[in-house]
Formats: C-alpha cells, sequence, structure tokens
C-alpha cells in the first residue's frame, strides 16, 4: 500500500494503455461490434414497430423489456472483458480466462450497484436530517430543486447553503468511487468472483490516497468530456457532411465515431481503474509496463 501522487496515477494509466492498447482494441472492439449487433437484433424491429404504433401500451411494456434485457446483456460482456483486460494487463502472457472473466464481471457490477445503492440511501437521510432541520428557513424538500432557484423563492443564504450541499453531494459520490475504484483490478490480479474481496481491498489501498484520486478522477473525467467534445464537434462535423443525408451515410457515420470517439475513451475508461491500482499497489505482479 503506497500513498499516490496524481501524476503518478496518469503515469500508470497512460503505461497501461500504451503496454495492452492492442488487447483491449481486440476485446472492446470486439464488445462493440457484438453489443451493435445485439442491440440491432432486440431492439430495431421494436422501434420499428413503436412508430408505427406510438398509442400501442403493449409495445411500450414489450420495449421496456427489451431495453432490460439488452442493458443487463450488453453490461455482462463489457464487464467481463474489462475483468479480461485488467488480467492480461496485470499477468501478460496468461491465457484469457473466460469462464472467470464473464463470472466475476457480473458481481462485480452487482456489488458496485450495491455500494452505490447504500450511497444514495445516506445521501437521501442526510438530506431528509437537512430538511427536518432547516425546513423552516429553507420551505421543505423542494428548495432543494433547480427549479425553486430558478423562480427566486428562496433566499440568498439559503441559495448559498443550496450550492455548499449541491458541492458536497458532489464530493461525496467522487469519493465513493475513488474509495471503490480498483475493486475490479483486485480481483482480476486474485483470479477470484468474490466482489466483496475486491470491495474490501480496494477500500484498504485506497485509504491513504483517497483525496488523490479524487483529484485524480476529477481531472481525467473533464479529460475525456473536453476529448469527446472537441473530437464529437470535429469528426461529427466532417462526416455528417460527407454523409450527405443518406442512410448509409449515417451508419457509416456511427461506426467512425465510435471507432475513433468512444473507443478510445472506453479503454482509457478501462486503463484508469489499473493505473491507479498499480500506483498504490506497485509490487502486487511484477512490471506491467516492461
Amino acid at each position: 500500500m503506497t500513498k499516490m501522487s496524481i501524476g503518478a496515477a496518469f503515469a500508470e494509466t497512460f503505461g497501461f494503455l500504451k503496454a495492452n492498447w492492442i488487447q483491449m482494441l481486440m476485446w472492446v472492439g470486439g464488445a462493440i461490434v457484438v453489443v451493435g449487433l445485439l442491440g440491432f437484433l432486440l431492439l430495431g424491429s421494436t422501434f420499428s414497430a413503436m412508430a408505427m404504433a406510438p398509442n400501442d401500451p403493449s409495445l411500450i411494456l414489450g420495449a421496456f423489456g427489451k431495453i432490460g434485457l439488452f442493458a443487463l446483456v450488453a453490461g455482462i460482456i463489457f464487464y467481463g472483458v474489462s475483468m479480461l483486460i485488467w488480467r492480461g494487463g496485470l499477468h501478460p502472457g496468461e491465457a484469457p480466462n473466460f469462464a472467470w472473466a464473464f463470472q466475476a464481471g457480473p458481481a462485480l457490477a452487482f456489488g458496485m450497484l450495491v455500494v452505490f445503492i447504500g450511497a444514495y440511501i445516506v445521501l437521501f437521510v442526510v438530506m431528509l436530517l437537512l430538511t427536518l432541520i432547516f425546513g423552516a428557513a429553507l420551505g421543505g424538500m423542494t428548495s432543494f430543486s433547480p427549479s425553486a432557484l430558478e423562480s427566486g423563492a428562496v433566499g440568498g443564504g439559503a441559495i448559498f447553503l443550496i450550492i455548499i450541499l449541491y458541492i458536497a453531494v458532489l464530493v461525496f459520490m467522487l469519493w465513493v468511487q475513488a474509495r471503490f475504484m480498483v475493486a475490479g483490478p483486485v480481483m482480476a490480479d486474485r483470479l477470484t468472483r468474490n466482489p466483496i474481496t475486491g470491495l474490501g481491498e480496494s477500500w484498504r489501498l485506497t485509504g491513504p490516497s483517497q483525496w488523490s484520486i479524487i483529484g485524480f478522477y476529477l481531472l481525467f473525467t473533464i479529460g475525456v468530456f473536453i476529448y469527446a467534445l472537441i473530437a464529437g464537434m470535429i469528426f461529427g462535423g466532417i462526416l455528417g457532411a460527407l454523409a450527405g443525408g443518406s442512410a448509409v451515410g449515417a451508419i457509416l457515420t456511427m461506426i467512425v465515431m465510435a471507432a475513433v470517439v468512444y473507443l478510445p475513451i472506453i479503454m482509457i475508461s478501462f486503463s484508469a481503474p489499473a493505473g491507479v491500482y498499480r500506483a498504490i499497489a506497485p509490487g502486487t505482479s511484477g512490471d506491467v509496463f516492461a
């Protein structure tokens, strides 16, 4: 367990990406293709039928069911792929263990779901307590809504308190994300399917560096957002002009945008947890980036 700097986290993240970009391109690209085909098969005819009969409740209910099934399967695929990437990057040369990856991935997803449900419950309780304590001054729970701020129904002191509260909520969620950020790489490194092991060890490892991880995660998120915005505007404009409004052109535009904009974002997003893990536990699996 090592105290991490933000610079070390970025260095390890890009080092992981540099050392493993080929296998990441293969796994993530394959996952995108499979999920795209699955979405077309599951949802393509559904949306066409809804367009032809928009007021049919049975079609709407059926669409929700198919969308839920698609989201579940897509989540299993991407979490399984993330496990393959982390295991392959932390233990180079090892043969892919598909059976383990597509069990450990959903297990991690379920564990993170429980964690964030718990976090939202904590937020709800805190908001409820604040409403009970400051309800007379703020006018109840509705004072925390954006509409109350826009209407001018809340005073200056209350607005300041609400802004502080919103910032506190953001910092709290970033803190939760930071404390459990390396749960996946821990599970991959130890080849375990138990999310409690990953979550517990992540909590222990991130303790000394939790605020540095929050800073890294915030800067990382801002950087990804700026890249997506600029790349989307540049390539979207160019490809949109070349497509000329045709259906085939629109499909090709979506494919190129996925390859140029979204694929790199997914790859660097998978690299970040492994980079942080290596920065706070550098002696865990040997020299990954040699």
